[in-house]
Formats: C-alpha cells, sequence, structure tokens
C-alpha cells in the first residue's frame, strides 16, 4: 500500500514541476522588445510625453518619480550587490548603472511582478565599449542608433543589458545590477510610465 502511495506522490511532484517549468519559460524576466508611443522623441530622450521623470539616487538608493517637474514620491530601492565599486561596465559586474536612460519597454508578465526596461547601455556606453575592446564597431553602432530611435539598445552585448526597473524589492536586498521596487510602488510607476519616459540614475 505504502508504495502506491510513493509513486503517486512521485507522480504529483513530477507533474506539478513540468507545470512550473512550462510556466517560467513562458515568463522571462526580461521585457519583450516592443517600441510604441512615447519613444517619438528627439535625439537625446531628454523629455517625455506626460512630462513624467524618474531619478534614482545609488548613495541614497531612493527613486523619486516627477510630473511636470512636481515631486508625486520618494520610494526605497535595491540596486545592484556590486554598485558602489563604480559605474556598470561589463554584463555581471553585479552594477546598476549610471546615467541618462528611457523606458524602452514595459513588461507585464516579468517574473518580478511589472518590469520597465531601461535604455542601458547607453551612447556613451557603447563609445567606451568600443574604445576598451569590450564590443564590436557593429555592437556600437547598433547601441547608438537604437538610443537615437528611441528604441530598446541590444542587450546581449558584453556590456550588458536588460537593466530593469522592477517589483519583488527585497528590504536591505541587492540586485544583479537592476532597480528593485516594492510591488506597491511598481503600480504607481507602471500607471504613470509610458515608453520614453526618461530616468536618470546617479549619486
Amino acid at each position: 500500500m505504502s508504495i502506491k502511495i510513493n509513486n503517486k506522490y512521485k507522480y504529483f511532484v513530477t507533474a506539478l514541476m513540468a507545470i512550473i517549468i512550462t510556466i517560467l519559460a513562458g515568463t522571462s524576466g526580461y521585457a519583450k522588445d516592443e517600441v510604441g508611443p512615447g519613444t517619438d522623441l528627439k535625439e537625446g530622450n531628454t523629455a517625455s510625453l506626460n512630462g513624467v521623470s524618474i531619478y534614482v539616487s545609488k548613495r541614497t538608493k531612493t527613486l523619486s518619480l516627477k510630473q511636470n517637474g512636481v515631486l508625486i514620491g520618494e520610494y526605497p530601492v535595491s540596486i545592484g550587490a556590486s554598485s558602489s565599486d563604480g559605474n556598470k561596465k561589463v554584463e555581471g559586474d553585479m552594477r546598476t548603472p549610471s546615467g541618462q536612460f528611457y523606458v524602452c519597454t514595459r513588461n507585464d508578465k516579468s517574473v518580478a511582478y511589472l518590469a520597465l526596461g531601461l535604455s542601458y547601455p547607453g551612447v556613451e556606453d557603447a563609445k567606451r565599449g568600443f574604445e576598451e575592446g569590450i564590443i564590436t564597431q557593429e555592437q556600437r553602432d547598433q547601441i547608438i542608433n537604437a538610443n537615437l530611435a528611441g528604441q530598446q539598445p541590444p542587450w546581449e552585448t558584453a556590456l550588458g543589458g536588460a537593466i530593469e526597473i522592477h517589483g519583488c524589492r527585497v528590504p536591505d536586498g541587492t540586485t544583479h545590477g537592476c532597480v528593485a521596487v516594492d510591488n506597491a510602488v511598481m503600480d504607481v510607476l507602471w500607471s504613470y510610465c509610458n515608453l520614453g519616459v526618461p530616468v536618470i540614475i546617479g549619486p
């Protein structure tokens, strides 16, 4: 009798694992490559069509959300575990990049609740990466052209990518380089942030 119960238990666990794997396979933590209203901006992507902007302070670990210069809210964030070592240089260095970016993707199927993809690597990252021999000239040009067009730059080069503002923040925790906020905060950001919203990550 116990053998039958054990077998049933094994079948149940196997089936459950198969379902979980199937679900995870269909829901990437990275935002999809998509563009839409909000990306048709002038060179540099310094303005948002709805007046919304975000500033992330790596020193104070806070995110400030503004609209037309008026502060909507300031929220705690978690950032890359090695961000205190300097700016992001390459994939896997566990650093949150500094610079001027914009929201280039919106992902409502993220494993981290919701996610706003950022336009890292930017133009200056691409130039530095090429000068230091980290990426090719073709990759540099692709990154620059995508940034000037207000689209998602290539995320699969040696400079790294898929830097997002997403939910599932762990208090006093760290990330691999993304900016994590509480899910309730992510709901607020999601409602305000269309594609093209400028995001500055600084001191």
